[in-house]
């Protein structure tokens, strides 16, 4: 019996030091890889909200001024009178102003 399960042992192969190493280095060349393009796209992505969200602010705006006949003087006009949601308020004061000619401009030139 003892016999018969150390030939049992014997048959089975397994992996060597070496096929492991080279397997962990093949994942790790592919994670080098990888890594790097997955954080670009969250920059494109942060991107596109942005603009997105100026879209929104400019239609709100445009809005405003129809329904008020005058152009807001400050992004808390449009976010007091309903034209922005709280969140949308609170991301639009991060990245934009109102100019004194009513106009909507990035902070920060962006």
């Amino acid at each position: 019996m003892k016999n018969k399960v150390q030939n049992t042992l014997k048959e089975e192969s397994a992996f060597t030091l070496i096929e492991m190493t080279l397997v962990l280095f093949i994942i790790s060349v592919l994670l080098l890889l990888i890594i790097p393009n997955i954080g670009s796209y969250q920059g494109t992505a942060q991107d596109t909200g942005n603009s997105a969200l100026e879209t929104v602010v400019q239609t709100q705006m445009d809005l405003y001024e129809m329904e008020k006949h005058a152009a807001p003087d400050t992004l808390e006009d449009l976010h007091g009178d309903g034209f922005l949601s709280e969140s949308q308020y609170s991301e639009v004061k991060k990245l934009f102003t109102i100019d004194s000619n009513g106009n909507l401009v990035k902070l920060n030139g962006e």
